[in-house]
């Protein structure tokens, strides 16, 4: 029953990449909420620091697989966004 704690790493992947290839063709982000991003990849960071403590390699996996897509699409953001 354990794969079920994959399921949320590769949803997250799923619905981040979308945003990733709209990023790539427009180069612009102007309308993209950078706070939120940020603070997803806090949070997100933040699991997968308890994930590694906790040795619960599940939820490890499957969040460094998320915290790959929001660091992604958050530098897509910050280099896109016009000055």
């Amino acid at each position: 029953m354990q794969w079920i704690f994959y399921l949320p790493g590769i949803l997250f992947i799923i619905s981040g990449i979308p945003q990733m290839i709209k990023l790539l063709k427009t180069k612009s982000s102007e309308n993209i909420s950078i706070l939120m991003y940020l603070i997803t990849l806090i949070a997100v960071s933040i699991v997968v620091v308890d994930a590694y403590i906790h040795k619960n390699n599940s939820i490890l996996v499957s969040n460094l697989a998320s915290l790959c897509i929001v660091s992604v699409n958050t530098y897509l953001i910050i280099k896109y966004r016009k000055k």
